[in-house]
Protein backbone atom coordinates (compact mmCIF):
# COMPACT_ATOMS: atom_id res chain seq x y z
CA UNK A 1 0.00 0.00 0.00
CA UNK A 2 1.03 3.85 -0.96
CA UNK A 3 1.25 5.63 2.09
CA UNK A 4 -1.77 8.19 2.46
CA UNK A 5 1.09 11.15 2.68
CA UNK A 6 2.15 10.03 -1.34
CA UNK A 7 -1.22 9.02 -2.33
CA UNK A 8 -2.28 13.03 -1.78
CA UNK A 9 0.73 14.28 -3.16
CA UNK A 10 -0.22 11.95 -6.22
CA UNK A 11 -3.63 13.41 -6.95
CA UNK A 12 -2.60 17.31 -5.91
CA UNK A 13 0.33 17.31 -8.97
CA UNK A 14 -0.69 20.03 -11.32
CA UNK A 15 -0.33 19.42 -14.68
CA UNK A 16 2.88 21.44 -15.54
CA UNK A 17 4.88 22.74 -18.67
CA UNK A 18 8.36 22.09 -19.24
CA UNK A 19 9.22 25.69 -19.68
CA UNK A 20 7.37 26.21 -15.87
CA UNK A 21 9.51 26.52 -12.69
CA UNK A 22 8.54 24.84 -10.29
CA UNK A 23 10.03 23.97 -6.35
CA UNK A 24 10.40 20.63 -5.07
CA UNK A 25 9.89 20.78 -0.74
CA UNK A 26 10.12 18.02 1.42
CA UNK A 27 12.13 15.32 -0.02
CA UNK A 28 15.85 13.81 0.29
CA UNK A 29 17.75 13.75 -3.03
CA UNK A 30 20.59 11.43 -4.12
CA UNK A 31 23.60 14.06 -4.20
CA UNK A 32 27.20 13.01 -4.10
CA UNK A 33 26.12 9.57 -2.94
CA UNK A 34 24.13 10.42 -0.20
CA UNK A 35 21.04 11.82 0.38
CA UNK A 36 19.97 15.50 1.08
CA UNK A 37 16.88 16.86 2.21
CA UNK A 38 17.33 20.26 0.50
CA UNK A 39 14.71 21.98 -2.17
CA UNK A 40 15.06 21.71 -5.87
CA UNK A 41 14.11 23.83 -8.51
CA UNK A 42 13.29 22.66 -12.41
CA UNK A 43 14.32 25.61 -14.52
CA UNK A 44 13.61 25.30 -18.36
CA UNK A 45 13.75 21.89 -17.77
CA UNK A 46 16.77 21.80 -15.73
CA UNK A 47 17.95 21.20 -11.91
CA UNK A 48 18.55 24.20 -9.63
CA UNK A 49 19.42 24.64 -6.13
CA UNK A 50 17.99 28.10 -5.69
CA UNK A 51 16.50 30.50 -7.72
CA UNK A 52 15.49 34.12 -6.94
CA UNK A 53 13.09 34.52 -9.47
CA UNK A 54 8.88 33.63 -9.61
CA UNK A 55 8.19 30.29 -9.16
CA UNK A 56 5.22 29.08 -10.78
CA UNK A 57 4.32 26.01 -8.85
CA UNK A 58 5.72 24.47 -5.50
CA UNK A 59 5.66 20.94 -4.83
CA UNK A 60 5.33 18.55 -1.92
CA UNK A 61 7.05 15.68 -1.56
CA UNK A 62 5.70 14.81 1.50
CA UNK A 63 9.00 13.43 2.91
CA UNK A 64 9.83 11.26 -0.25
CA UNK A 65 12.77 9.85 -1.97
CA UNK A 66 13.91 11.17 -5.23
CA UNK A 67 16.68 9.89 -6.96
CA UNK A 68 17.80 10.02 -11.17
CA UNK A 69 16.00 7.58 -13.54
CA UNK A 70 17.44 4.40 -14.55
CA UNK A 71 19.17 2.92 -17.34
CA UNK A 72 19.58 -0.26 -19.47
CA UNK A 73 22.69 -0.66 -21.91
CA UNK A 74 21.86 -4.13 -23.09
CA UNK A 75 19.02 -5.18 -24.53
CA UNK A 76 17.66 -6.39 -27.95
CA UNK A 77 13.84 -4.88 -27.01
CA UNK A 78 12.42 -2.07 -28.65
CA UNK A 79 13.59 -3.58 -31.94
CA UNK A 80 10.33 -2.77 -34.76
CA UNK A 81 6.83 -2.26 -33.55
CA UNK A 82 6.29 -5.79 -31.84
CA UNK A 83 4.83 -4.81 -28.36
CA UNK A 84 6.37 -1.41 -28.52
CA UNK A 85 3.37 0.27 -26.34
CA UNK A 86 3.74 -2.45 -23.41
CA UNK A 87 7.51 -2.69 -23.44
CA UNK A 88 7.86 1.36 -23.31
CA UNK A 89 5.10 1.38 -20.28
CA UNK A 90 7.41 -1.80 -18.78
CA UNK A 91 10.20 0.21 -18.87
CA UNK A 92 8.53 3.16 -17.17
CA UNK A 93 6.74 1.80 -14.43
CA UNK A 94 10.59 0.71 -13.74
CA UNK A 95 11.60 3.92 -13.98
CA UNK A 96 14.09 3.57 -16.69
CA UNK A 97 14.12 6.14 -19.08
CA UNK A 98 17.44 5.77 -21.27
CA UNK A 99 18.30 2.43 -23.68
CA UNK A 100 20.77 0.84 -25.26
CA UNK A 101 19.83 -1.88 -28.30
CA UNK A 102 22.61 -3.86 -29.02
CA UNK A 103 21.41 -5.37 -31.72
CA UNK A 104 18.55 -4.72 -34.06
CA UNK A 105 16.85 -5.07 -37.41
CA UNK A 106 18.08 -1.45 -39.11
CA UNK A 107 14.76 -1.72 -41.38
CA UNK A 108 12.58 -0.89 -38.50
CA UNK A 109 14.46 1.46 -36.76
CA UNK A 110 12.85 4.38 -38.38
CA UNK A 111 9.31 3.47 -38.02
CA UNK A 112 10.32 2.36 -33.84
CA UNK A 113 12.23 6.19 -33.46
CA UNK A 114 9.46 8.40 -35.08
CA UNK A 115 6.93 6.51 -32.38
CA UNK A 116 9.44 6.61 -29.89
CA UNK A 117 9.51 10.11 -30.43
CA UNK A 118 5.74 11.02 -30.74
CA UNK A 119 5.25 9.15 -27.27
CA UNK A 120 8.29 10.90 -26.23
CA UNK A 121 8.69 9.09 -22.90
CA UNK A 122 12.00 7.36 -23.34
CA UNK A 123 15.54 7.81 -25.07
CA UNK A 124 16.48 5.14 -27.03
CA UNK A 125 20.17 4.31 -28.68
CA UNK A 126 20.13 1.34 -31.75
CA UNK A 127 22.91 -0.31 -33.07
CA UNK A 128 20.95 -1.59 -36.10
CA UNK A 129 22.94 -4.56 -36.83
CA UNK A 130 25.73 -6.57 -35.61
CA UNK A 131 28.38 -6.88 -37.55
CA UNK A 132 30.31 -10.52 -37.61
CA UNK A 133 32.29 -12.84 -39.83
CA UNK A 134 30.00 -15.45 -42.21
CA UNK A 135 27.85 -17.54 -40.14
CA UNK A 136 29.33 -15.73 -37.21
CA UNK A 137 27.69 -14.75 -33.87
CA UNK A 138 24.67 -12.68 -34.60
CA UNK A 139 23.91 -14.82 -37.80
CA UNK A 140 22.32 -16.23 -34.89
CA UNK A 141 19.77 -15.67 -33.06
CA UNK A 142 18.97 -13.16 -35.97
CA UNK A 143 18.30 -15.96 -38.94
CA UNK A 144 16.71 -18.43 -37.49
CA UNK A 145 14.14 -16.22 -35.80
CA UNK A 146 13.38 -14.25 -39.13
CA UNK A 147 12.81 -18.03 -40.13
CA UNK A 148 10.45 -18.62 -37.73
CA UNK A 149 12.98 -21.49 -35.68
CA UNK A 150 12.40 -20.10 -32.53
CA UNK A 151 13.74 -23.28 -29.48
CA UNK A 152 17.51 -23.51 -29.37
CA UNK A 153 17.78 -27.43 -29.87
CA UNK A 154 15.46 -26.87 -32.83
CA UNK A 155 17.97 -24.43 -34.31
CA UNK A 156 20.45 -26.73 -33.85
CA UNK A 157 18.45 -29.20 -35.84
CA UNK A 158 17.60 -27.24 -38.41
CA UNK A 159 21.19 -25.67 -38.56
CA UNK A 160 22.06 -26.53 -42.05
CA UNK A 161 18.40 -25.39 -43.75
CA UNK A 162 19.86 -21.82 -41.78
CA UNK A 163 22.83 -21.62 -43.00
CA UNK A 164 21.48 -21.25 -46.76
CA UNK A 165 18.66 -18.53 -45.23
CA UNK A 166 19.62 -14.47 -45.83
CA UNK A 167 16.31 -13.08 -44.84
CA UNK A 168 17.83 -10.23 -42.80
CA UNK A 169 21.17 -10.07 -43.86
CA UNK A 170 22.86 -6.45 -44.15
CA UNK A 171 19.67 -5.51 -41.75
CA UNK A 172 20.20 -7.27 -38.80
CA UNK A 173 23.71 -8.61 -39.30
CA UNK A 174 26.33 -7.89 -41.54
CA UNK A 175 28.97 -10.49 -42.72
CA UNK A 176 32.55 -9.05 -42.67
CA UNK A 177 35.34 -11.27 -43.70
CA UNK A 178 38.26 -8.92 -44.67
CA UNK A 179 39.02 -5.16 -44.60
CA UNK A 180 37.69 -4.81 -48.30
CA UNK A 181 34.43 -5.99 -46.82
CA UNK A 182 33.81 -3.32 -44.35
CA UNK A 183 34.94 -0.85 -46.80
CA UNK A 184 32.19 -2.40 -49.42
CA UNK A 185 29.47 -2.55 -46.78
CA UNK A 186 30.01 0.65 -44.72
CA UNK A 187 27.28 2.50 -46.48
CA UNK A 188 24.96 -0.16 -45.54
CA UNK A 189 25.95 -0.41 -42.44
CA UNK A 190 25.92 3.71 -42.05
CA UNK A 191 22.46 3.85 -44.16
CA UNK A 192 19.92 3.34 -41.15
CA UNK A 193 22.05 5.83 -39.17
CA UNK A 194 23.20 3.77 -36.31
CA UNK A 195 23.85 5.58 -33.10
CA UNK A 196 26.48 3.06 -31.82
CA UNK A 197 28.58 -0.07 -33.66
CA UNK A 198 28.15 -3.64 -32.29
CA UNK A 199 30.74 -6.11 -33.58
CA UNK A 200 30.92 -9.75 -32.38
CA UNK A 201 34.64 -11.52 -31.30
CA UNK A 202 34.34 -15.16 -30.41
CA UNK A 203 37.92 -16.69 -29.43
CA UNK A 204 39.22 -14.35 -32.19
CA UNK A 205 42.66 -15.84 -31.81
CA UNK A 206 41.14 -18.85 -33.58
CA UNK A 207 39.10 -17.02 -35.91
CA UNK A 208 40.61 -19.25 -39.23
CA UNK A 209 40.34 -22.01 -38.11
CA UNK A 210 36.31 -21.33 -37.07
CA UNK A 211 36.26 -19.90 -40.51
CA UNK A 212 37.27 -23.57 -41.98
CA UNK A 213 34.60 -25.05 -39.77
CA UNK A 214 32.07 -22.56 -40.15
CA UNK A 215 30.16 -24.26 -36.95
CA UNK A 216 27.32 -21.27 -37.47
CA UNK A 217 27.50 -19.04 -34.46
CA UNK A 218 31.01 -20.38 -33.66
CA UNK A 219 32.86 -17.15 -34.92
CA UNK A 220 32.80 -13.17 -34.93
CA UNK A 221 35.35 -10.46 -36.78
CA UNK A 222 38.97 -11.48 -36.96
CA UNK A 223 41.30 -8.82 -35.06
CA UNK A 224 42.08 -7.32 -38.40
CA UNK A 225 38.63 -6.51 -39.10
CA UNK A 226 37.78 -5.62 -35.97
CA UNK A 227 40.56 -2.80 -35.80
CA UNK A 228 39.42 -1.76 -39.29
CA UNK A 229 35.66 -1.26 -37.77
CA UNK A 230 36.74 0.71 -34.70
CA UNK A 231 39.22 2.79 -37.12
CA UNK A 232 35.82 3.94 -39.16
CA UNK A 233 33.59 3.69 -36.59
CA UNK A 234 35.32 6.74 -34.87
CA UNK A 235 36.02 8.81 -37.89
CA UNK A 236 32.43 9.12 -37.80
CA UNK A 237 31.95 9.50 -34.09
CA UNK A 238 30.66 6.40 -33.32
CA UNK A 239 31.30 4.82 -29.78
CA UNK A 240 31.93 0.43 -30.42
CA UNK A 241 30.35 -2.10 -28.29
CA UNK A 242 31.88 -5.68 -28.52
CA UNK A 243 30.56 -8.65 -27.96
CA UNK A 244 33.28 -11.03 -26.30
CA UNK A 245 33.53 -15.01 -25.58
CA UNK A 246 37.14 -15.37 -23.76
CA UNK A 247 39.49 -13.39 -21.79
CA UNK A 248 41.43 -12.55 -25.35
CA UNK A 249 38.69 -11.17 -27.09
CA UNK A 250 38.38 -8.31 -24.36
CA UNK A 251 42.21 -8.40 -24.13
CA UNK A 252 42.07 -7.73 -28.53
CA UNK A 253 39.31 -5.03 -28.01
CA UNK A 254 40.91 -3.13 -24.76
CA UNK A 255 44.17 -2.64 -27.57
CA UNK A 256 42.31 -2.13 -30.87
CA UNK A 257 40.28 0.74 -29.20
CA UNK A 258 36.95 -0.47 -28.60
CA UNK A 259 34.96 1.58 -26.12
CA UNK A 260 32.78 -1.07 -24.18
CA UNK A 261 32.75 -4.47 -23.57
CA UNK A 262 29.06 -6.13 -24.08
CA UNK A 263 30.17 -8.77 -21.63
CA UNK A 264 32.25 -9.44 -18.88
CA UNK A 265 34.86 -12.18 -19.85
CA UNK A 266 33.85 -15.16 -18.70
CA UNK A 267 30.03 -14.30 -18.45
CA UNK A 268 29.34 -17.60 -19.97
CA UNK A 269 32.21 -19.44 -18.66
CA UNK A 270 31.52 -23.29 -17.76
CA UNK A 271 32.52 -23.06 -14.38
CA UNK A 272 35.18 -26.02 -15.06
CA UNK A 273 39.03 -25.78 -14.25
CA UNK A 274 40.45 -26.36 -17.47
CA UNK A 275 38.44 -23.74 -19.25
CA UNK A 276 39.26 -21.11 -16.55
CA UNK A 277 42.26 -19.27 -17.87
CA UNK A 278 40.94 -18.94 -21.82
CA UNK A 279 37.20 -17.71 -20.68
CA UNK A 280 37.72 -15.55 -17.27
CA UNK A 281 40.31 -12.33 -16.82
CA UNK A 282 42.73 -11.56 -14.15
CA UNK A 283 43.91 -8.66 -12.06
CA UNK A 284 46.28 -7.50 -14.64
CA UNK A 285 43.29 -7.15 -17.31
CA UNK A 286 41.49 -4.92 -15.04
CA UNK A 287 44.79 -2.70 -15.32
CA UNK A 288 44.96 -2.71 -19.31
CA UNK A 289 40.82 -2.42 -19.25
CA UNK A 290 41.42 1.20 -16.92
CA UNK A 291 44.49 2.11 -18.93
CA UNK A 292 42.16 1.79 -22.25
CA UNK A 293 39.21 3.41 -21.17
CA UNK A 294 37.22 0.52 -21.81
CA UNK A 295 33.83 0.02 -20.33
CA UNK A 296 31.70 -3.24 -19.41
CA UNK A 297 28.58 -4.40 -18.81
CA UNK A 298 28.54 -7.66 -16.88
CA UNK A 299 25.59 -9.59 -18.01
CA UNK A 300 25.98 -11.86 -14.38
CA UNK A 301 22.57 -13.14 -14.99
CA UNK A 302 23.41 -15.03 -18.21
CA UNK A 303 24.27 -18.72 -16.98
CA UNK A 304 26.85 -20.44 -19.15
CA UNK A 305 27.00 -23.63 -16.62
CA UNK A 306 23.59 -24.79 -17.51
CA UNK A 307 23.69 -26.84 -20.71
CA UNK A 308 20.97 -28.19 -22.65
CA UNK A 309 20.16 -31.35 -23.97
CA UNK A 310 19.13 -32.08 -27.24
CA UNK A 311 15.33 -32.24 -26.42
CA UNK A 312 15.81 -28.84 -25.19
CA UNK A 313 16.06 -30.03 -21.57
CA UNK A 314 18.52 -28.09 -19.30
CA UNK A 315 21.17 -29.92 -17.03
CA UNK A 316 22.02 -28.08 -14.25
CA UNK A 317 25.08 -27.79 -12.35
CA UNK A 318 24.85 -25.92 -9.15
CA UNK A 319 28.62 -26.44 -8.14
CA UNK A 320 30.07 -25.01 -11.37
CA UNK A 321 27.53 -22.34 -10.95
CA UNK A 322 28.99 -21.34 -7.37
CA UNK A 323 32.18 -20.73 -8.99
CA UNK A 324 31.05 -18.91 -11.88
CA UNK A 325 29.12 -16.52 -9.53
CA UNK A 326 32.10 -16.66 -7.00
CA UNK A 327 34.30 -15.12 -9.64
CA UNK A 328 32.11 -12.65 -11.26
CA UNK A 329 31.90 -11.08 -8.13
CA UNK A 330 35.05 -11.14 -7.53
CA UNK A 331 35.95 -9.39 -10.77
CA UNK A 332 33.03 -6.35 -10.59
CA UNK A 333 34.13 -5.35 -7.33
CA UNK A 334 37.48 -5.19 -8.55
CA UNK A 335 37.06 -3.23 -11.27
CA UNK A 336 34.87 -0.87 -9.60
CA UNK A 337 37.57 -0.61 -6.92
CA UNK A 338 40.01 0.71 -9.73
CA UNK A 339 36.90 2.98 -11.58
CA UNK A 340 36.86 0.53 -14.62
CA UNK A 341 33.17 2.33 -16.20
CA UNK A 342 30.34 -0.12 -14.88
CA UNK A 343 27.11 -0.19 -17.06
CA UNK A 344 23.81 -2.08 -16.38
CA UNK A 345 22.48 -4.40 -19.12
CA UNK A 346 20.88 -7.77 -18.76
CA UNK A 347 21.09 -8.84 -22.84
CA UNK A 348 17.32 -9.85 -23.04
CA UNK A 349 14.15 -9.36 -25.59
CA UNK A 350 11.13 -9.64 -23.99
CA UNK A 351 12.80 -8.79 -20.32
CA UNK A 352 13.65 -5.68 -19.14
CA UNK A 353 17.18 -5.08 -17.32
CA UNK A 354 15.07 -6.20 -13.64
CA UNK A 355 16.43 -10.20 -13.89
CA UNK A 356 20.00 -8.58 -13.87
CA UNK A 357 19.49 -6.53 -10.90
CA UNK A 358 17.73 -9.86 -9.19
CA UNK A 359 20.99 -11.53 -9.45
CA UNK A 360 23.36 -9.05 -8.53
CA UNK A 361 21.08 -8.88 -5.31
CA UNK A 362 20.03 -12.53 -4.83
CA UNK A 363 23.80 -12.87 -4.73
CA UNK A 364 25.55 -10.04 -2.86
CA UNK A 365 27.62 -8.57 -5.46
CA UNK A 366 27.72 -5.18 -4.27
CA UNK A 367 26.53 -2.82 -1.69
CA UNK A 368 22.97 -0.98 -1.99
CA UNK A 369 24.83 2.42 -2.52
CA UNK A 370 27.31 0.72 -5.31
CA UNK A 371 24.09 -0.84 -6.71
CA UNK A 372 22.19 2.26 -7.09
CA UNK A 373 24.55 4.41 -8.40
CA UNK A 374 25.40 2.17 -11.25
CA UNK A 375 21.67 2.08 -12.28
CA UNK A 376 20.51 5.59 -11.89
CA UNK A 377 23.97 7.69 -12.64
CA UNK A 378 26.56 5.28 -14.24
CA UNK A 379 24.46 3.50 -17.08
CA UNK A 380 22.34 6.44 -18.26
CA UNK A 381 25.77 8.66 -18.59
CA UNK A 382 27.51 5.32 -20.73
CA UNK A 383 24.62 5.17 -22.77
CA UNK A 384 24.26 8.94 -24.07
CA UNK A 385 28.08 10.21 -22.72
CA UNK A 386 28.28 13.82 -22.29
CA UNK A 387 24.67 14.54 -21.78
CA UNK A 388 24.02 15.84 -18.44
CA UNK A 389 21.59 12.85 -16.55
CA UNK A 390 22.59 10.62 -14.14
CA UNK A 391 22.88 13.63 -11.28
CA UNK A 392 20.97 15.51 -9.33
CA UNK A 393 23.17 18.73 -10.26
CA UNK A 394 23.12 22.18 -11.25
CA UNK A 395 22.35 22.79 -15.20
CA UNK A 396 21.65 19.10 -15.20
CA UNK A 397 17.96 17.46 -16.92
CA UNK A 398 15.53 17.67 -14.53
CA UNK A 399 14.16 14.05 -14.71
CA UNK A 400 14.39 12.26 -11.71
CA UNK A 401 12.10 9.53 -9.29
CA UNK A 402 10.27 10.03 -6.59
CA UNK A 403 10.04 7.24 -4.17
CA UNK A 404 8.42 5.98 -0.69
CA UNK A 405 11.27 4.90 1.27
CA UNK A 406 15.34 5.27 1.40
CA UNK A 407 16.89 2.57 -1.60
CA UNK A 408 20.20 2.41 0.75
CA UNK A 409 18.04 0.77 3.57
CA UNK A 410 16.51 -1.43 1.30
CA UNK A 411 16.87 -1.52 -2.42
CA UNK A 412 13.48 -2.99 -3.02
CA UNK A 413 12.28 0.74 -2.63
CA UNK A 414 13.42 1.15 -6.09
CA UNK A 415 10.36 -1.05 -7.11
CA UNK A 416 8.07 1.40 -5.60
CA UNK A 417 7.97 4.51 -7.88
CA UNK A 418 5.33 7.26 -6.61
CA UNK A 419 5.65 9.62 -9.79
CA UNK A 420 8.21 10.51 -12.41
CA UNK A 421 9.59 13.91 -14.02
CA UNK A 422 11.25 14.21 -17.12
CA UNK A 423 13.01 17.20 -18.26
CA UNK A 424 10.99 19.51 -16.66
CA UNK A 425 7.42 17.42 -16.67
CA UNK A 426 5.60 14.80 -14.50
CA UNK A 427 4.81 11.61 -16.77
CA UNK A 428 1.55 10.62 -16.75
CA UNK A 429 -0.09 8.24 -15.77
CA UNK A 430 1.83 7.52 -12.59
CA UNK A 431 2.17 3.94 -12.49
Amino acid sequence: MLKSSILIMLFSIPVLSSGQIIKFENSSWWIDGKFRKINIYSVNGEFAKSFNGRVDTTIDLKNSYCIPPFGDAHTHNLDGGYRLKETIESYLEEGVFYIQVLGNHGKAVARTRTALASLNKIEVRYANGVLTSTYGHGFYPFEPLAMGIYAPYLQIKFADSIKKSRLVENDAYYFLDNPDDVDLKWQLIMRYAPDLIKICLNDCVNYIEKRKKAIADDNGLSREVAAHVVKKAHAEGKRVIAHVETAEDARICATIGVDGLAHLPGYYWDGTEQKRKKYCMTRRDVKLFKQSGLSIIPTVNINGTTKFDTAGKPVVHADRYKLKIKYQKKMLRLLLKKNVPIALGGDYFGKTVTPELDSLLIHHFLSNKQLLDLYCRATPQSIFPGRKIGKIEEGYEASFLVLESNPIVNFAATRKIVSRFRKGKFLYPTY
